[in-house]
Parts: C-alpha cells; structure tokens; sequence
C-alpha cells in the first residue's frame, strides 16, 4: 500500500509539473496574440 502512495503521488506531481507548462505555453501564445494586435493596432492609428 505504501509504495502505491508514493507512485501515486509523483504522478500527480507529473500531473501537476503538465498543468504549469500548459499555463506558460497559454501564456505565451496569448503574449504573441495580443502584441500582434496591438501592433496591427498602432500601424493602424498611425496611418490616420
């Protein structure tokens, strides 16, 4: 039973060291996404 608990455990810690880089990779896409619309926005103003 003991050894099942600390197999269980890294795996969540796995399960957990997943999530963070999941919410980095979302972060730098939403990064890139919302840099290219503010540029595209401020080449658009500066047209004007």
């Amino acid at each position: 039973m003991g050894a099942s608990k600390v197999h269980n455990k890294k795996s969540n810690e796995a399960h957990e060291e997943k999530r963070v880089g999941t919410w980095i990779s979302l972060s730098v896409v939403a990064g890139v996404i919302l840099l290219t619309y503010l540029t595209l926005y401020g080449l658009f103003m500066a047209r004007v």
